[in-house]
């Protein structure tokens, strides 16, 4: 299957399987009010679901960053995608590998900001399922930066409106589809 038969086929089976409505509407992680929630997790947590999502993002990260040695975001809405990433980019001559960030450090045990293989220098993408703001693939991003990674593209699977944001945070950004197209 080709990336644009990909592409609709996921289209198809968030439209169908992820978009929710309720006119008194839904909050937001950016805490906005909206009548259209798109819960993803529904996909990611789907075989056939998460493959799509991994296949396209791996797509994009080869096409607007083909350096890139690590993928991950924030907890949790990241770590499936992240994931499907890391396994498929297994089969290629330049694997990815992955990590997610957490919310707050951890009380025990190593204390880790960061779960995963992330290191000082690597060329990192940061991903999440839905974007309105950016907000917490921006915080993702200033996390990695601290351990001295280097941010080299953040991308979405559905945008709601986060590239003016990312613009200012100088965070390159892309995404799968825009709100418009799923809703």
């Amino acid at each position: 299957m080709d990336s644009k038969d990909q592409r609709e086929e996921l289209r198809t089976l968030i439209v169908s399987r992820a978009v929710e409505r309720k006119d008194e509407g839904f909050k937001l992680t950016s805490g906005k009010i909206s009548t259209l929630y798109i819960d993803l997790r529904r996909l990611t947590q789907d075989p056939g679901g998460i493959n799509l999502i991994g296949e396209l993002i791996l797509q994009k990260i080869r096409e607007l960053a083909p350096n890139s040695e690590l993928i991950g975001g924030m907890e949790t809405a990241s770590i499936p995608i992240s994931t499907a990433v890391c396994l498929l980019s297994a089969k290629s001559n330049q694997p990815i590998g992955a990590f997610w960030v957490r919310k707050t450090v951890k009380d025990h045990g190593m204390q880790n900001r960061i779960e995963g293989n992330i290191r000082k220098g690597a060329k990192v993408v940061i991903v999440d399922d839905t974007s309105t703001t950016g907000g917490s693939s921006i915080q993702a991003a200033e996390v990695v930066r601290q351990y001295g990674a280097e941010v080299v593209l953040a991308l979405a699977v559905i945008d709601r409106g986060a590239g003016e944001n990312f613009r200012s945070a100088q965070i390159p950004y892309d995404y799968i589809f825009s709100e418009s197209e799923v809703s």
